[in-house]
């Protein structure tokens, strides 16, 4: 099996996030005023277009491709508390109630937003993934110092 080059992930990626985006933004919830004042805090310029989607699981791919790349990163279903995919958010229930989780999400958001798309974010973001895994390039380390704004 060869390996798949970065614009083969990255279109397969960008493809599986928007879908699910599109998910979010058709089921998910609207911010609350408290959740809306946060977002605001943190640099998102749109906080009413975000939707949270509360799930019992964050979801991944099904492409063992896909799959095969979370893993060689770092990123791991159970241990995922909450995702970002454009104005969507996916929330673990088991999760919500945790503070700092909010902000570096909101945060993501906030990215997401600056680059203008998600398929122009998730061109950084795998580049991030690729080469410090997941945690310490520069996209989580700006979502990471957001938490602390509860």
């Amino acid at each position: 099996m060869s390996t798949p080059s970065f614009d083969d992930l990255w279109n397969a990626v960008t493809l599986w996030a928007e879908q699910q985006s599109a998910l979010i933004l058709a089921q998910g919830r609207a911010l609350t005023p408290a959740e809306l004042a946060l977002a605001r805090q943190v640099g998102v310029t749109q906080p009413e277009r975000v939707r949270v989607l509360t799930v019992p699981e964050v979801p991944f791919p099904d492409d063992p491709t896909l799959r095969a790349l979370a893993d060689q990163v770092g990123l791991f279903p159970e241990r995922t508390g909450g995702m970002t995919l454009g104005h969507g958010i996916f929330m673990r229930d088991d999760q919500a109630a945790r503070a700092d989780i909010w902000p570096h999400e909101f945060r993501h958001v906030a990215q997401y937003e600056c680059f203008g798309s998600i398929k122009t974010f998730m061109f950084f973001y795998l580049k991030e993934l690729l080469h410090f895994r997941y945690g310490p390039g520069p996209l989580e380390t700006d979502a990471r110092a957001a938490e602390s704004y509860t």
